[in-house]
Parts: structure tokens; sequence; C-alpha cells
């Protein structure tokens, strides 16, 4: 069960929470939406699982119930960090949308097709919708990754390749935000082109192999 602990113990002594990067002085509720977890509403927000699990009294493994709130620290202007843009990346020539909560996200036309016809096929037979986890976590830009990689070397972030070696930069990647998003890619994405191919240690990324 999801604890709400709305950013006060720890952080209320010193008038916020220190957050590697800098002090978090202020925060920004947060409704969960259905398929969200800590790793994507904190990669969305360019912050670590830790960091926003202790911000809100949740250990890092901790399950997000939809509908929930909980508070998403933002940093002062004393601590910088390497935050990837909460904006998706403006498609490149010829890629082809995915619907996400952030608004439509892009792929290879390929890759879309195949995503797309999965994405029916999950919620037609396991009641599972499938959307990328993040504004970045379908097609980046260069400088997306950059700044993702800048942040994994910084402590800041998760895992991620160095810019120019991504298969998100391709187009035929998707970070998926749930294991049970990632069981059905599992058991029925082959129909569609989609498994995983890179990244053996994300369980959230897979990837567009054709078919």
């Amino acid at each position: 069960m999801l604890r709400r602990v709305l950013a006060t113990s720890a952080a209320c002594s010193l008038g916020g929470l220190w957050l590697a990067g800098g002090w978090a002085s202020a925060a920004v509720p947060h409704t969960v939406l259905p398929g969200e977890s800590l790793w994507s509403i904190s990669t969305a927000n360019g912050l670590s699982v830790d960091s926003l699990a202790a911000y809100n009294g949740l250990a890092g493994d901790a399950g997000l119930m939809a509908g929930t709130t909980i508070n998403v620290p933002a940093l002062g202007e004393s601590g910088a960090t390497a935050s990837v843009t909460a904006a998706p990346a403006a498609p490149a020539l010829g890629m082809s949308p995915v619907s996400s909560p952030y608004g439509d996200l892009y792929l290879t036309p390929a890759a879309a097709q195949g995503w797309n016809a999965m994405r029916a096929e999950a919620l037609s037979a396991y009641g599972i919708d499938l959307y990328p986890g993040g504004p970045a976590s379908a097609f980046r830009t260069y400088a997306q990754q950059a700044q993702l990689y800048q942040a994994f070397l910084d402590g800041l972030g998760e895992p991620a390749n160095p810019p120019g070696t991504s298969s998100h930069e391709l187009g035929t990647a998707v970070d998926v935000p749930t294991f049970g998003m990632r069981s059905v890619i599992d058991q029925i994405g082959w129909k569609y082109g989609w498994g995983k191919a890179h990244a053996p240690g994300e369980w959230w990324h897979v990837d567009y192999v054709g078919g």
C-alpha cells in the first residue's frame, strides 16, 4: 500500500531536502496515472528514484496506486541538476506517433505500427495499456540522451548509454513504466517485432527488432 507522506519529518527542520544536486525547496503535487511508477515519474522530472522515494517517505521499490498523490520536489536555485527536458522530442523526419500520457511520442514508422498493434492486443486480451513511461522514453534527441547520460554519471539518474549509442535516438526503443507492461510485451511482442535486444540490465527497456 502506498504511504502518502507530504514532505515533512526529515525535510521540515532544514527547510528542504538534499537531493544530490541541491536543496529541494518546493514540491508539486502529482496525481499518479494508471501504470506510473516511482521510476517513470522520477525519470520524467530528472530525479533519481531514491530521491523521489525518500521525499515521499517511501521505499525505493514501493508501488504506486493510481489516483493517489505524491509530491515531486523542485530543486532550489542553489543546486544544479542534469534533468531531461519535460517536453517530448519533436519527431525526426518520417517518424510516426505513439500515444502516451505526455502526448504523442515518436518511433520509426515500422516500430510505431508494431507498437500500436501490440498495444491494441494488450488492451483487448489483458486489459493492460502499453505506453512509454516518460516524455523521453521513446525517440529522444542526441541532446536528451546527453542529459540522461550526464545525470547517470552524476548519480542522479538511471543507467543510460552515451549519446550517439542509444537505440532511443534511432526511434526503435521504448522504456515502459511497469513490470506488468513488460510482462505482456514478453508474451506477445514477438508478433509485432518487439522484444528485448539491448540494455540487459534495464528491465524497462524494450526494442523493435523487426518482423
